[in-house]
């Protein structure tokens, strides 16, 4: 079993005593975008796995990536490309062709988890401005083949 810690659009803001703590004990670390720059030394973890957001420096960092952990298939991205804030179905048919059965995705600020077409759909909410919910991240446990995730309030 694979522990992950997902969040995203911290916006330059410190990260959370709580946020950091699950960060060091978590076997991988999704960070999908909006304030890569000022991660700190999360930046330096060889477990991290990060993506650009569309207020992150444009050109440095890959817009999405695959990801496959204890046999399941995960796309990151920022979410911004695929107009979460409208309709998951673009993101859920991304992630359909490159043949994940996971997303994670950020920049609507919102957490939430949902399924859509057979694919787990996650966003971490913003441990830093979240909106319509508590400042949070995303907990996720994947093995053989399958995920689980549950989204963490802050504070």
């Amino acid at each position: 079993m694979k522990t992950i810690i997902a969040f995203s659009d911290t916006h330059s803001a410190p990260l959370p005593a709580q946020l950091l703590s699950v960060i060091d004990e978590a076997n991988l670390v999704f960070f999908l975008g909006d304030g890569a720059s000022a991660l700190g030394k999360v930046l330096f973890n060889p477990r991290l796995h990060i993506v650009q957001g569309n207020c992150d420096v444009q050109g440095i960092l890959d817009d999405e990536k695959v990801v496959e952990v204890e046999g399941v298939r995960m796309l990151l991205t920022h979410g911004d490309r695929y107009s979460v804030k409208r309709d998951l179905l673009p993101l859920a048919m991304r992630a359909k062709e490159l043949e994940c059965t996971v997303a994670f995705y950020g920049h609507t600020h919102i957490a939430r988890i949902d399924e859509y077409d057979g694919v787990t759909l996650i966003c971490p909410g913003s441990p830093s401005y979240p909106k319509n919910s508590m400042a949070s991240y995303a907990f996720a446990a994947a093995y053989n083949g399958k995920i689980t995730a549950k989204i963490v309030n802050i504070g």
